[in-house]
């Protein structure tokens, strides 16, 4: 019996890493600025990938589910900056715009594993709606 519940534990704790990846064993995220330009600025402008790839015709699930998942992972990376005091503007607004940007980031993830293009659009909306929020009052 024991050995059965060991052996559950350890399932559960291997299903948690494969989830949640190296973002779980990371100590300290990058710095904020640093994921910005990693993810958010020219070329390398994931937001506008997505959306881009989720308007064509035909959309490309594979690739946009691949740019979700780096989407995803800069989100998560900006909600551990969320306690952080901000350069400019309120922790307060910081904290919530911050969180936001994790949840909606969560909300394309599930619309676009299940294919949802009205779903997806709508919640890549809510993520440029949220980061507009926080470019006026923290940048």
């Amino acid at each position: 019996m024991k050995r059965f519940f060991a052996l559950g534990g350890f399932l559960v704790l291997q299903a948690g890493v494969v989830m949640y990846g190296p973002s779980l064993l990371a100590a300290d995220p990058p710095p904020f600025l640093k994921i910005m330009e990693d993810n958010f600025s020219g070329k390398k402008n994931i937001h506008r990938a997505v959306k881009k790839s989720l308007e064509a015709d035909n959309a490309d699930w594979a690739g946009i589910t691949t740019l979700t998942k780096q989407y995803s992972t800069a989100a998560l990376q900006v909600t551990q900056h969320a306690k952080t005091k901000p350069e400019k503007g309120e922790s307060k607004s910081w904290e919530k715009l911050s969180m936001q940007l994790g949840a909606h980031a969560k909300e394309l993830d599930a619309a676009v594993t299940k294919k949802d293009k009205d779903k997806s659009l709508a919640a890549i909306e809510k993520l440029h709606e949220t980061c507009e929020a926080c470019h006026e009052n923290h940048r």
